[in-house]
């Protein structure tokens, strides 16, 4: 049980439930049941930023995942201005510590900051393995 009482539910339920959507999509569009590619495809393009979502939401508070630790639930507080807003959005679209710490540096962004934002996303919790392969 995470923090708030909630059973803590599954990413990969979740991501599944995604890629079979992305496969209903994909299928239509071309007339014909794309099958296993589409569900590899979706785990190409969307499975490392749909987990970041994911783990954005745990930590926040919103959805507790079993994947994640449960004393991360609700451990990040809500964005403090527009470097937070920022480095959220690099985080959900991808990117790594390195990418978003120099840019950081690029923007004359305040460094100690931005590292404690990405201590707290902790991006390699989010290292899950893929769907399919």
């Amino acid at each position: 049980m995470c923090r708030d009482g909630q059973a803590p539910i599954s990413i990969y339920e979740e991501a599944w439930q995604e890629a079979f959507r992305h496969k209903w999509i994909e299928s239509e569009k071309h007339r014909h049941d794309r099958g296993h590619l589409a569900l590899v495809d979706w785990d190409e393009r969307y499975f490392k930023t749909f987990i970041r979502r994911c783990r954005l939401q745990h930590l926040s508070g919103q959805r507790c995942f079993r994947e994640f630790r449960c004393e991360d639930f609700g451990a990040v507080a809500e964005p403090a201005g527009d470097v937070d807003c920022q480095v959220i959005h690099l985080f959900c679209s991808g990117k790594e510590n390195l990418d978003i710490y120099c840019l950081a540096h690029g923007e004359g962004w305040p460094l100690e900051r931005v590292y404690e934002l990405l201590l707290s996303l902790d991006i390699n919790a989010c290292r899950l393995k893929p769907l399919v392969r």
